[in-house]
């Protein structure tokens, strides 16, 4: 689910990482160890969220080091997000897909569904919305 609203891998994991263990603090090469993700693309993530405010940064030696902000203005709005996207169920997926090919032998299947819920349900079905152009022209050439 956090997938559709966070689109880089790396920035989900680092998040939940840095949201499960928030007292931390990690140097690079420790971060992208632990959720295994090159050490480039989590620099880059972390950047980002340096410059966002949601991570603390400072040099160490010649380490750079990286923590979670918890004064930032919108971390328990993250936190609760993440956490409850953790707790649900994932996404369904789409179970049948079907080739070219495979169309029209399924879309007589689909046919006698559909004959089947008008004598279920009546002759005065209407489809609520109109066809689209390309739509009703697809159909009656295949007629």
């Amino acid at each position: 689910m956090l997938e559709f609203f966070i689109p880089s891998a790396a920035r989900r994991k680092i998040l939940v990482y840095l949201l499960s263990h928030p007292e931390e603090e990690h140097h690079l090469r420790e971060f992208s160890r632990r959720i295994k993700e090159p050490a480039p693309v989590v620099k880059r993530e972390l950047d980002k969220l340096d410059r966002m405010g949601l991570v603390i940064s400072w040099t160490r030696g010649n380490q750079r080091r990286f923590k979670a902000n918890r004064n930032f203005v919108f971390w328990p709005e993250i936190e609760s997000f993440i956490e409850k996207s953790q707790t649900l169920s994932t996404v369904p997926k789409i179970t049948t897909t079907y080739t070219l090919k495979e169309i029209p032998q399924r879309r007589k299947s689909w046919g006698k569904r559909s004959k089947e819920i008008i004598a279920a349900y009546g002759n005065g079905l209407k489809r609520k919305r109109p066809r689209h152009p390309s739509e009703a022209k697809l159909l009656e050439n295949r007629s």
